[in-house]
Formats: structure tokens, sequence, C-alpha cells
């Protein structure tokens, strides 16, 4: 009984430092194909496209939060994955090669050896 109680006091301590304390990023990083083409800041609110291998990929950054509206590509989950606002949080639209994601603009922000 110990042991299930201290392991949910670390589940929710845990995730607690993921939501409060990590903070949100500052911001947003567009590769298309695997190549950077674009980076925003969160402070704006801008509407941007960028061209994937399949057309255009429509994003938009609103209050601090960043999401796709519109994508060329078949199903459309990239965009019911919601916006994103804290560090390390990322979209992906696959078929398209896109992805979105948020940095904090500090040291720590680039992904390790096994992520990359």
């Amino acid at each position: 009984m110990i042991l299930i109680i201290v392991l949910s006091f670390l589940s929710v301590l845990s995730i607690a430092y993921v939501r409060f304390l990590s903070g949100g990023g500052k911001h947003v990083i567009v590769e298309v194909d695997g190549c950077h083409v674009l980076e925003l800041s969160l402070d704006r609110n801008v509407t941007t496209t960028v061209t994937g291998p399949l057309g255009k990929t429509v994003i938009k950054v609103e209050n601090g939060t960043v999401r796709i509206t519109d994508s060329a590509c078949p199903h459309g989950y990239c965009i019911r994955m919601g916006t994103i606002r804290l560090r390390g949080e990322v979209i992906v639209c696959a078929p398209n090669r896109v992805i979105v994601s948020i940095r904090g603009g500090g040291e720590n922000d680039s992904f390790d050896g096994v992520t990359q």
C-alpha cells in the first residue's frame, strides 16, 4: 500500500513539473522534409504557409499557442492534434513532412542523440 502511495505521489509530482515548472516556449521551429525553414516568435500572432511534398500547410500562432489549421495531407491528423504551447511539444504532419516544434531559446533545447 505504501508503494502505491509513493508511486502515485511521484506521478503527480512529475505531471506538475512538466505542466507548470517547465514553462512555455519562446520560439516555433518549422521544418519541412528535415530542413529548418522557419522560426516564429510565440509573442506575435501570425498565420503562415509552408509547402511540403504534398502541398501547402497553414500554421497559425495565436495567444502563445501554435497549431496547424490546414494541410494537404489526406487524413488531417495534424490538424486534429490541436494547439501546443509548452517547450518540447511537437505537431507532425508525416505525409507532408512538416514538423512544428516549440523551443525555449535556451541552450538545453536541442534534441539528444537518440531523438535526432
